[in-house]
């Protein structure tokens, strides 16, 4: 009985955590250092121009991060043709300099909305780079970068 309800468990985790989700990548950083002038660009299609999308930053990152933010750019080029540039300021920690997100030992995982119910004119090709826009030639503490993408019902 205790075997079944844990799959059961399993089951409905792995499958309520990714309801509508129609893309993820994570980028690794090497020595978990974003490099000021290391951009990261993912690339998907979006077969759907009828459907909303959410969209969303995932950072992967260590407790010592040293800042309370993460200034970054994204540069959005649309299946029709249209580039959209968009400044962030966001935050990796909240009161008393807790971390956001989950956390488990020294590493915290942070997924932002960037952009919320946002309509594809045309299906086709989606390209979405992130620019990091930190005073530092490089930040240090940041592990992994990535992209999700969910499909709004």
């Amino acid at each position: 009985m205790r075997k079944t309800l844990l799959l059961v468990a399993v089951i409905t985790l792995l499958t309520a955590c990714s309801r509508g989700r129609i893309y993820e990548e994570h980028r690794e950083l090497a020595n978990y250092t974003w490099n000021r002038f290391d951009n990261l660009i993912f690339e998907t299609e979006i077969e759907d121009a009828d459907a909303s999308y959410d969209i969303y930053i995932a950072i992967r990152h260590i407790t010592q991060y040293p800042y309370k933010n993460l200034m970054i750019t994204t540069i959005m080029k649309t299946p029709s043709g249209e580039e959209r540039f968009l400044d962030y300021d966001l935050k990796i920690r909240g009161e008393n300099d807790k971390p956001l997100g989950k956390g488990m030992g020294d590493i915290w995982d942070i997924n932002i909305p960037l952009r919320k119910n946002f309509k594809f004119l045309k299906p086709g090709p989606l390209i979405i780079e992130f620019e990091n826009r930190m005073p530092r030639s490089g930040i240090s503490g940041i592990m992994e970068i990535g992209l999700i993408l969910e499909k709004c019902k």
